[in-house]
């Protein structure tokens, strides 16, 4: 029997009831998959726990016995933290997964392990919504406790301003309830100082009402246009309410296999009006539009083709004062000559440069959070996905993906400077 075979009888005894998965079992592979296959780790056992009180148990045996120990919530960590080498896994993906809302109190009861599709799909029945995540196999634990963008920051600021309350069980296996008036100096800690705190098994959520469809999606223009597209993008963004958002995505390898030019765009509202508020980019005669009106839970599932779970991924990203579009030029060649260079792997660059309407989230002090960037600093999101398993190739994407950052900062540094420069605020890069 191996050491982590061994670990299943103390667990059991003492009254663990979720499942206990280890290498001889047959769903022990599929238990491991993460949204990030580079960053996926072979442990030693995987608990499916089905509440605090599991949760609480696993804490215990592993610190007592000097095991590794992870939380698993969504699983889309591109640096392997929701995986261990011969650790335990407490993974919340397969029965903390409820959400329950609260219609006259427009609160809504979300399990640490549910992802935002879940939360998307079930609040809008009710005709609420919170902000959640862009990508909505997105699990809510990493993002809420990061911060969390949203295409509904502008009307209602980052997810952490909506959290209301936890259930979390901390280092030592205690089942605390925390919110402003219970535990508040860790309340404030949870909103955007990551997950070291503990393991939230309920997140509580404020929810908006909500209309039930919107007006988004996607642009598509020709390569050689990136600097008038990214032109009347700012020229938009200096201009738009808190009920529009908008990313501009270019990639080496697009849907045709080459390189792409897209903007998603978002109006909450009205088809006509939409058009109407995002005229400059209409007007440049984009060789297909296929934005239109959506149901509202299928908003944050636009992107969702382009990051498949489970391939392989680095993620990195910066944030800017402005994106100048002879910067857009440079920075887009950039990404094709880096992208593009020889590579025994199919490699794919993306950068998104997001921009969400931030003017919400800057009124919240900086101090009333662990989460301090509340200044209107845009955010851009640079990922490589490649194929093959060879540790070099690995290494090869990384180096690239650094290389695209490194220029992409020092290409938009100019910008930050005619707006008197970064201040303590500007903490960078932040969950999104």
């Amino acid at each position: 029997m191996s050491a982590s075979t061994s670990w299943k009888d103390p667990l059991t005894s003492a009254g663990f009831t979720g499942d206990l998965v280890t290498p001889p079992d047959a769903d022990y592979d599929s238990a491991l998959v993460r949204f990030a296959k580079n960053a996926q780790k072979k442990a030693g056992l995987v608990a499916f726990v089905k509440s605090p009180q599991d949760v609480s148990l696993v804490i215990k045996y592993a610190t007592a016995n000097n095991i590794p120990l992870v939380i698993r919530g969504g699983g889309h960590s591109t640096y392997g933290t929701s995986s261990t080498d011969g650790g335990i896994v407490i993974d919340l993906s397969r029965h903390l997964t409820s959400v329950r809302i609260d219609e006259a109190k427009r609160i809504g009861y979300v399990g640490g392990g549910a992802n935002w599709a879940a939360v998307d799909a079930e609040a809008i029945k009710y005709g609420l919504a919170t902000v959640g995540g862009t990508v909505n196999h997105t699990g809510v634990g990493g993002l809420s406790l990061g911060g969390g963008y949203g295409w509904l920051t502008g009307e209602h600021g980052l997810t952490i301003d909506n959290l209301v309350q936890v259930t979390i069980v901390t280092s030592d296996g205690s089942i605390l309830t925390v919110n402003e008036t219970t535990n508040s100096d860790l309340f404030w800690g949870i909103r955007g100082g990551g997950s070291n705190f503990g393991c939230v098994t309920e997140f509580v959520y404020r929810l908006h009402p909500q209309r039930s469809h919107v007006f988004a999606g996607p642009l598509i223009f020709p390569v050689p246009r990136i600097a008038e597209v990214a032109a009347a993008t700012e020229e938009w963004y200096s201009n738009a309410s808190d009920k529009e958002g908008l990313m501009l995505i270019t990639t080496n390898k697009g849907p045709m296999g080459g390189p792409a030019l897209l903007v998603i765009v978002f109006f909450n509202g009205e088809e006509d009006e939409g058009k109407q508020r995002f005229k400059g980019l209409f007007d440049l005669g984009p060789v297909m539009s296929l934005a239109s009106t959506i149901p509202y839970e299928n908003l944050n599932a636009l992107q969702n083709d382009n990051v498949k779970y489970n391939q392989n991924y680095h993620l990195t990203g910066s944030t800017r004062a402005s994106l100048p579009p002879d910067v857009a030029k440079t920075v887009f060649d950039k990404l094709l000559e880096t992208a593009n260079s020889p590579s025994e792997a199919d490699l794919q660059m993306v950068l998104i440069w997001e921009y969400h309407i931030l003017k919400r989230l800057a009124s919240v002090s900086p101090d009333a959070t662990a989460f301090p960037m509340r200044v209107q600093r845009p955010l851009t999101v640079m990922l490589v996905t490649w194929t093959g398993d060879d540790s070099q190739l690995t290494a090869d994407a990384k180096k690239r993906l650094d290389v695209i950052k490194a220029f992409s900062d020092e290409a938009l540094a100019p910008a930050f400077e005619e707006k008197g420069g970064k201040t303590e605020l500007d903490t960078g890069y932040s969950n999104t």
